[in-house]
């Protein structure tokens, strides 16, 4: 259903996190941003 809307599969991501899992939650919030970063602006974004 992303893809019909033009948006890569990458650009979302669910994790179930405990507010006691602190390093689980940087490590998921890193691999985002570097996962993001890579593809770039979102085609929806505008100018």
């Amino acid at each position: 259903m992303l893809e019909d809307f033009g948006l890569e599969q990458e650009r979302f991501r669910l994790e179930w996190i405990s507010a006691a899992e602190a390093e689980k939650f940087a490590k998921v919030v890193t691999e985002m941003t570097q996962t993001l970063k890579k593809l770039g602006p979102s085609p929806y974004r505008k100018h």
